[in-house]
């Protein structure tokens, strides 16, 4: 009999996600849990996988089409006696013309769900965890296992994947196993213009660059921006960074020391570490400090989380910042990983800029942004010296922060980070 297998909801209420690569074509026998697609959503590429065991009938979609969540994704001929993976069939609601089959609220892959007050759906399962896995076939050792990141990038310099030896489960090629092929290469002759003079090219906006456009639209219409500036003498972050990356063996960037130190500034400013409730005309102070920072990726702008950095020290942030942005920048950051932030940060001067106007993260309602660190001229004690400074920028949610408020938190920030070595008091592993 046939069964149709609906899109399920792919975590935050997403209400589509996009068609990336298909793994099966009509026709092939899938195993249960053998991978179906990849898709794309406003935070990860995500995988997945066949709640049946059978034949693929009809595939509802080609690579870059937008699917909704809960409209057919794939067709399944399956026998009777046939397995299902239950767990996965949670996630999406039941079309597939079987009215006896029970209606199932759309969630996250994996998760089961239950109704708390107020019709609020919180998962059973933790994120990231899904039932054990079923034994699958061995990969067809013809074709090449990779994400569509390294494939688009292997395309753009011009490389055959099948001639590199992937170091993933399975043999999948990574983003690493490409840069180290790359890094043996002559460099490339200068490419010509992509677009020829007098001509003009219309490019779809799809995928997670469709979403960051919906998402920053709505943040600077609905939320009244102000964003409050601050230049500090960074010599002692510095000078502390150097110190903890030779005692702890971790790269320590000035981040990670702007992020504990935000963290200090946030619990005694506790509005901004909250977010608005419209609905309820309520501001929802957090007790967590979970600190999202910006990354840029092939994919667009994405958020991987540094959760409770409140009780971390510098160095396990610096450690965890490598390993989440790698991830995001690879397309395998998990919705754990890129959801769930309280209060964000962007390092603006790793691209050479001296200050920004950042977007807020709605529904937080702050983020602050880091300046290049360039030495200047600076007074101290009177005198003139060489000192590296930097600009920090809070953006802010006028509805919830006071102007005064946000400048006292940032002359809080600025106290902090010119004499940070009190911080040093903080776990430093």
């Amino acid at each position: 009999m046939e069964r149709t297998f609906n899109l399920p909801d792919l975590g935050e209420g997403l209400e589509d996600a996009e068609v990336v690569e298909w793994k099966v074509a009509e026709g092939d026998a899938v195993e249960l849990n053998q991978p179906l697609v990849d898709v794309n959503t406003a935070k990860a590429l995500v995988e997945i996988p066949s709640p049946y065991e059978g034949t693929i009938v009809k595939l509802h979609g080609a690579g870059g089409d937008v699917i909704e969540v809960g409209s057919p994704l794939v067709t399944f001929e399956v026998a009777d006696d046939a397995p299902v993976d239950e767990s996965i069939l949670a996630g999406a609601a039941a079309r597939d013309g079987d009215e006896s089959a029970p209606k199932r609220e759309a969630v996250l892959v994996g998760y089961g769900v239950e109704q708390g007050s107020k019709g609020r759906r919180r998962t059973l399962r933790p994120p990231g965890t899904r039932p054990a896995p079923v034994p699958q076939r061995p990969a067809d050792p013809g074709k090449v296992q990779a994400s569509p990141v390294v494939r688009r990038l292997a395309k753009e310099h011009g490389v055959d994947l099948a001639t590199i030896a992937g170091s993933g489960p399975g043999g999948r090629i990574r983003r690493g196993d490409l840069e180290q092929a790359l890094s043996g290469r002559e460099p490339a002759p200068t490419a010509a213009p992509a677009i020829s003079p007098g001509t003009e090219e219309r490019v779809p906006v799809r995928g997670i660059r469709r979403l960051i456009a919906q998402k920053m639209a709505k943040a600077w219409a609905e939320v009244p921006h102000v964003t409050t500036f601050r230049t500090i003498d960074a010599t002692w972050v510095d000078a502390l960074r150097r110190e903890l990356t030779e005692e702890s063996g971790v790269k320590v960037s000035p981040l990670p020391v702007v992020v504990r130190a935000l963290v200090e500034v946030v619990q005694r400013h506790p509005k901004l570490n909250a977010s608005f409730d419209t609905e309820a005309g309520e501001i929802v102070l957090k007790g967590s400090c979970h600190v999202g920072i910006a990354t840029d990726t092939d994919q667009g702008l994405l958020v991987p989380v540094i959760r409770d950095a409140d009780r971390k020290g510098i160095a396990t942030i610096a450690r965890e910042t490598a390993e989440i942005a790698t991830a995001a920048r690879e397309g395998r950051g998990t919705p754990e990983q890129l959801t769930g932030s309280t209060i964000t940060i962007t390092n603006v001067g790793t691209f050479g800029s001296e200050y920004g106007t950042p977007i807020i993260n709605v529904p937080e309602v702050a983020i602050l942004a880091l300046g290049a660190i360039r030495e200047r001229p600076w007074v101290v004690d009177g005198e003139l010296q060489p000192r590296r400074v930097a600009t920090l920028s809070l953006s802010f949610d006028h509805r919830i922060i006071d102007g005064a408020e946000a400048g006292r938190a940032m002359t809080d920030l600025a106290t902090i980070l010119e004499s940070p070595f009190h911080l040093g008091a903080l776990p430093r592993r």
